[in-house]
């Protein structure tokens, strides 16, 4: 949650990923980074540009912003 505690947690959980990948580390779906509320999963097909699913952002129909 996002309140003083979901913070701390999740602060101690970058911490605990640093420790365990190193600071190069990859994050892949085998070293999942920790998200946020509201982040896109790691290999999940989300599109960056529109955040739907069923293709890459190269590939998005959605107009570009301006």
């Amino acid at each position: 949650p996002n309140m003083a505690e979901g913070r701390i947690a999740y602060e101690k959980q970058i911490r605990q990923w640093f420790m365990t990948h190193g600071q190069n580390g990859r994050v892949t779906e085998f070293t999942l980074f920790p998200l946020r509320l509201g982040s896109t999963m790691v290999c999940s097909g989300e599109c960056f540009k529109c955040s739907a699913h069923g293709y890459i952002t190269a590939m998005c129909p959605a107009p570009e912003m301006s």
